[in-house]
C-alpha cells in the first residue's frame, strides 16, 4: 500500500497515512452534528518549509549547514534522516555526509525539488485546509495542541504524512498528480498513483493523526475488529474533514461508492459465508481493510477496502442506535467487537 509505513511505537510518535476515505450519510442527528462552529477556536498554525530550508545549505559546507538545520528543527531533523531517507549520521558520519550531499545535488532529486516548487509555487490553499482540520480537531478535543506542519521531500519513499509528538509533516513529493511519471519507477501501482493528488492530502492528515492517537496493533486481531478499527478512522475523518465528499474520503470514484452501497448486504453476506468475520489469518483478512485495486472474492466492480467501508457503515449504525453517545467519545474506547456489532443492530 502507498504510504504505509507503519508507526514508531514511542514518545516521538512517527505515524504514516495511506489513501482511505469514507461514504454515505450518517443520519440526520449525526449530520447535523458534523456541522460544528470553530470560528472561536484557536490554533497555533504555523508551517515549516523544511524542503526548501534543506535545499539551500551550501553544499560545499553540509556539514554546517546540517548542524544549522539541526539545531534550529531537532526533532523533525533526527527523524527525517533516521526515518524518512534512511540517511542516518549514527553509524559512519563522513557516509551520512556524502548520501546527504548525493541527496541535494543528484540531478534526480534537484528536478523532484523543481517540480515540487513548480506544482506548489504556495501553500496557502493547503495551509487553510489543514488550519481548519487542526480546529475541527480541537473542537472534539481541547486538550490537542496540534498546529506546526513540516512540508518535506523525502525522495519518493513513500511517505505521505508523519506525525512526530503533535508535529504534522507532509511529503509534498507524494502528492504531485496521478500521471507524475516517476511513480511507477519507486513501485506504486496504478490505484495507488490515483491518489497522488494534492486533494488527498487533508484527508491523509487526518487519519494520520487518528492513527498517531489512536493506535491498533493488527497482530492477532480479527477481521471485524480490524473492520470496527477502521470504521473509526473514517467516522474520524468525517467529522474532522465535514466538508469532504464522502467518496473521496473512501478513496473511491463515485461509481465505486454506488457500487458499495447498491451491495452492501452481498458484501456482508459474503463475510459471513466466507466465516471470515472472526478470521485471524493476516494474509487471509488484511486484504480487505487496505487499498487494493480490487477486492478478493467480489465482482470485478468491486472496489478494494471493502471491509473498511463496511466497517464504516456499522460504525455509523452504532452511533445511530445509541444517540446519546458522542463519536468522539466513542473512538476511545476499547471495545469489544462482537458485542459493539450486537449492539449496532447492524443488518444490511
Amino acid at each position: 500500500m502507498i504510504m504505509q509505513k507503519y508507526s514508531l511505537n514511542m514518545r516521538m510518535v512517527l505515524n504514516v497515512c495511506y489513501f482511505v476515505i469514507i461514504s454515505n450519510l450518517i443520519g440526520c442527528n449525526q449530520s447535523q452534528e458534523k456541522s460544528v462552529d470553530i470560528s472561536k477556536i484557536k490554533v497555533n498554525f504555523t508551517t515549516v518549509n523544511y524542503y526548501k530550508e534543506l535545499y539551500a545549505i551550501d553544499t560545499n559546507d553540509i556539514e554546517n549547514g546540517l548542524n544549522a538545520l539541526g539545531s534550529k528543527y531537532p526533532d523533525f531533523t533526527t527523524i527525517f534522516f533516521d526515518r524518512l531517507t534512511g540517511y542516518s549520521a549514527v553509524n559512519n558520519r563522513d557516509t551520512f555526509l556524502k548520501s546527504v550531499k548525493h541527496f541535494l545535488t543528484y540531478k534526480d532529486y534537484r528536478n523532484l525539488y523543481d517540480t515540487v516548487c513548480m506544482k506548489y509555487p504556495d501553500t496557502k490553499q493547503l495551509d487553510q485546509e489543514l488550519e481548519t482540520l487542526f480546529k475541527h480537531i480541537k473542537y472534539y478535543y481541547p486538550e490537542e495542541k496540534w498546529g506546526t506542519v513540516y512540508y518535506f521531500i523525502s525522495g519518493l519513499n513513500k511517505w505521505s504524512a508523519v506525525t512526530i509528538d503533535t508535529i504534522l509533516g507532509i511529503g509534498l513529493d507524494m502528492h504531485l498528480g496521478r500521471d507524475y511519471p516517476y511513480y511507477p519507477s519507486v513501485g506504486l501501482a496504478l490505484y495507488e498513483t490515483e491518489n497522488c493528488e494534492p486533494k488527498y492530502i487533508v484527508i491523509n492528515a487526518s487519519k494520520t493523526i487518528f492513527r498517531d492517537k489512536f493506535p491498533f496493533e493488527i497482530e492477532g486481531k480479527t477481521l471485524l475488529e480490524m473492520m470496527i478499527n477502521k470504521g473509526m478512522e473514517m467516522t474520524f475523518a468525517a467529522y474532522t474533514l465535514p466538508d469532504t465528499p464522502d467518496d473521496l474520503l473512501m478513496g473511491y470514484t463515485p461509481a465505486q461508492l454506488q457500487w458499495c452501497q447498491d451491495n452492501e448486504r452481498m458484501i456482508w453476506s459474503y463475510f459471513k459465508k466466507q466465516n471470515l468475520l472472526f478470521s485471524t489469518q493476516l494474509q487471509q483478512v488484511m486484504r480487505y481493510t487496505l487499498e487494493g485495486p480490487s477486492s478478493t472474492g467480489m465482482p470485478p466492480e468491486a472496489p478494494g477496502n471493502i471491509g473498511t467501508w463496511i466497517g464504516w457503515q456499522i460504525v455509523k449504525k452504532y452511533l445511530k442506535e445509541n444517540p446519546d453517545i458522542k463519536w468522539h467519545e466513542l473512538v476511545k474506547k476499547k471495545i469489544d467487537a462482537q458485542t459493539f456489532l450486537q449492539t449496532s443492530k447492524y443488518k444490511p
